[in-house]
């Protein structure tokens, strides 16, 4: 019977720290295409909720992980998994803790870009919103033919 965190290993979470975090890269992806304008707007609450419980998931895996290596002496962090990993990790353990290496590399850029997405769409919301305030200039194009609304002193890059 295991009383302690000193009893497991660092290691013994992994597969399941590499399903929570593809679930999240697979939940990234869906809010990616919703933020996108490609499915149905009302379900980003739904999304969003989800990846919050995710989140809070790898939080606690990762969580237990870095209580068990403090219990051995080591750093609580992924420097000091990865200093597990290279002294005491089998075969096995160096290729989850890679693979999940990645995939929050790979969520973390989701999670860039998408806040990228969310960003251009609250300056087009305000830009809509400044025209419906009356805050344009009277006049939705300028002599050359383009909007004259702006949100902000740059052009947004859509496409």
């Amino acid at each position: 019977m295991m009383t302690s965190n000193s009893s497991l290993l660092p290691s013994h979470s992994l597969a399941d720290e590499k399903l929570v975090t593809q679930r999240l890269v697979d939940i990234l992806k869906q809010e990616q295409e919703l933020l996108s304008g490609n499915g149905e707007a009302e379900e980003i609450p739904n999304v969003i909720g989800e990846k919050a419980n995710i989140v809070a998931e790898m939080a606690g895996l990762a969580d237990t992980r870095h209580k068990i290596l403090a219990s051995l002496g080591l750093v609580a962090s992924e420097d000091g998994m990865q200093q597990w990993i290279d002294r005491h990790g089998a075969t096995q353990d160096k290729q989850l803790w890679t693979e999940l290496f990645d995939l929050a590399q790979a969520a973390r850029e989701l999670n860039r870009l998408n806040g990228l997405l969310v960003g251009r769409q609250m300056a087009l919301n305000q830009g809509a919103l400044n025209v419906l305030q009356g805050k344009s200039n009277g006049s939705f194009y300028g002599p050359d033919g383009q909007s004259s609304v702006r949100t902000s002193g740059r052009p947004l890059a859509i496409g």
